[in-house]
């Protein structure tokens, strides 16, 4: 009686390491050997129908995976084999495995796509490619190149906005997913920061621009070229934003330039100018001097603050800035001009007189044969 009874119980115990073990169900072994025959769609039928009695069945999850990868619906391919890793870690590797075989084969179908031009095709592939693993920032930020190229190519200024808006989006998946520093993070930043100032929104440009400054300063370059394509668009406001950011990170590598803060003189005085701001024209000053500072001969800045002071009706600035200008370029006759008004409207007569004659004396010479 004693041995009947022990050999129940031996069974019993068998029967549940069986079970621990994870004895796979009549629905899952259907799923595995429909994935096998290349039944996905029944595949599917069963291994739901194995997750609705055991919802923790690595296998039957992992089977999902499988099938969708084999009738490209890859982003739920990565739903599932990332919960069947979930759910048994030792899986992890094969559900990885298969996640970065869909992931390949959609971004290099999309780079072949890009060799051939078809941007199209490439954008279509990309996006297949995030979706198959949502974590891999090389997927986004290739889908933001080429919908930036999209947008280039773009006649319709609707679809082209609206695909310098996906570029972005995708640009800033990346900036999410890399770790600052990468250079796939601080491509993303330029690659952003360049697109939103083509379309006009140069503050927001210059926040992300802000990012890399701090993260590395040795990028000012980058930012300075920016600041200059706005200055040749005449975008003061854009240009001011990005030169000074340009300027901010060369000071912090000891690296001040004078052509740099000549130029924020420039775009300061042009800003000003045309809001009629003294504030901003006040700055335009403060960027001359600190390009005389590192270059204290060079005329055409002397000349620019001269110029800046004359504007203001800063007569005293006018007349000190025109002494240094003179001083410079003794024989150019706008310098005796500006210095002949600036001393009329601070009432010396004597200082006035002295420089209408070097005036008369230089317009004398120009009309010489």
């Amino acid at each position: 009686m004693m041995s009947r009874k022990l050999g129940l119980a031996v069974v019993m115990i068998a029967l549940i390491a069986a079970i621990g073990a994870g004895c796979k169900s009549v629905e899952t072994t259907s799923a595995i050997l429909h994935n096998q025959s290349g039944r996905y769609d029944l595949a599917i039928k069963t291994a739901n129908e194995a997750l609705a009695t055991n919802p923790n069945d690595a296998e039957a999850e992992f089977q999902l995976g499988l099938a969708y990868s084999y009738l490209d619906s890859v982003g739920l391919a990565y739903k599932h084999f990332m919960r069947a890793a979930q759910i048994d870690p030792a899986r992890d590797k094969d559900a990885q495995n298969n996640i970065q075989s869909n992931f390949a084969k959609h971004y290099n179908k999309a780079l072949n796509h890009e060799k051939d031009n078809d941007h199209v095709a490439a954008a279509a592939e990309f996006e297949k490619a995030v979706a198959a693993d949502p974590v891999d920032e090389k997927g986004y930020s290739q889908l933001g190149i080429v919908y930036d190229r999209l947008a280039e190519q773009s006649t319709d200024s609707t679809q082209a906005l609206d695909y310098y808006n996906k570029s972005v989006a995708n640009f800033d998946k990346v900036l999410e997913l890399a770790k600052p520093g990468d250079k796939v993070y601080v491509d993303a930043l330029k690659f952003a920061g360049q697109i939103l100032a083509k379309t006009g929104r140069s503050e927001e440009a210059a926040a992300r621009f802000g990012r890399l400054v701090e993260e590395d300063p040795t990028n000012y370059r980058t930012i300075e070229d920016l600041g200059y394509d706005l200055v040749n668009s005449k975008d003061w406001k854009g240009a001011s934003l990005f030169l000074d950011l340009a300027a901010q990170a060369r000071a912090k590598l000891g690296a001040d330039d004078a052509t740099l803060f000549f130029n924020l003189g420039v775009v300061n005085f042009n800003l000003g100018k045309d809001a009629k701001d003294p504030a901003t024209l006040s700055k335009a000053i403060e960027y001359y001097e600190k390009a005389l500072a590192l270059n204290p001969t060079d005329v055409a800045t002397v000349r620019n603050g001269m110029v800046v002071y004359v504007y203001m009706e800063n007569w005293r600035g006018a007349a000190e800035w025109g002494e240094r200008f003179v001083a410079l370029s003794p024989d150019d006759i706008d310098g005796w001009r500006t210095l002949t008004r600036a001393y009329n409207e601070l009432g010396d007569s004597e200082k006035a007189r002295r420089c209408e004659l070097r005036f008369d004396e230089l317009r004398k010479r120009q009309q010489q044969p």
